[in-house]
């Protein structure tokens, strides 16, 4: 089998993604998109390519998605599994699970709890290990408008490719680039909550968050809205 452009997003879903296919030797390079540039025709793609969470376009070797809503695409280079957890499951089984696979069960267990959402409040207002992991890895967590790091987060991407598969989390966290990314993460949580409060407006079981006068929009993981308005199901930014 040979070796492939990864064309995923810059998540942790991504990462895991990336390096099942590392494990596998098929990894070739990686390109982080937006979903909607994929469903907008903007990235040029070919047979030399693997989609994973993104909308499908035709012309990749194969693309893995998760999510019902795109199910109602029929190709026979398309694997989209509903009711798995997250993208990265779907590929974890694709090419043999745990059989052909060394990636740890405890890993894909996080990156599952990542792509569907299940969270609790207590990962959401205090969170540890892989769930703090992966909202700094999160685009919407805001990390990336802040400059100031000593590298780039698709740089700390390439850097936990190759270190998250053979080490701990506990170590992984340790790692000073990301203890970089956590101490913002805490010095941002109590303006974060507080810009929260300041710009909602809450229609029924929507939250409306005007964020367009907001300079900085503050650092803070894409749940913690729901814990300051529980009677909201949806929010809107």
């Amino acid at each position: 089998m040979g070796r492939y452009r990864l064309i995923t997003r810059s998540d942790f879903d991504g990462l895991v993604c990336a390096m099942i296919l590392k494990e596998l030797d098929m990894l070739e390079d990686i390109m982080f998109v937006h979903p909607k540039d994929m469903q907008d025709g903007m990235i040029d793609v070919n047979e030399k390519d693997i989609s994973t969470n993104v909308p499908y376009l035709p012309g990749v070797y194969l693309a893995f998605d998760h999510h019902i809503s795109e199910k109602g695409t029929k190709a026979v280079n398309y694997i989209n599994k509903p009711d798995a957890a997250s993208t990265a499951r779907v590929l974890y089984e694709y090419f043999g699970g745990a059989s052909r696979l060394k990636i740890s069960e405890e890993l894909m267990a996080a990156v599952d709890k990542f792509d569907s959402a299940q969270y609790t409040m207590d990962d959401i207002v205090n969170p540890k290990g892989w769930v703090m992991l992966s909202y700094l890895l999160d685009a919407r967590t805001g990390l990336g408008r802040f400059r100031n790091f000593r590298i780039t987060n698709y740089d700390l991407m390439m850097m936990l490719l190759d270190y998250c598969p053979d080490h701990t989390i506990d170590e992984i966290m340790r790692l000073p680039d990301v203890q970089e990314r956590v101490k913002m993460y805490y010095e941002h949580e109590k303006l974060f909550r507080d810009q929260l409060k300041g710009c909602a407006e809450v229609v029924k079981d929507v939250v409306i968050l005007h964020l367009k006068n907001c300079d900085p929009i503050y650092v803070g993981n894409r749940f913690y809205v729901y814990t300051l308005f529980p009677q909201a199901t949806v929010s809107i930014h």
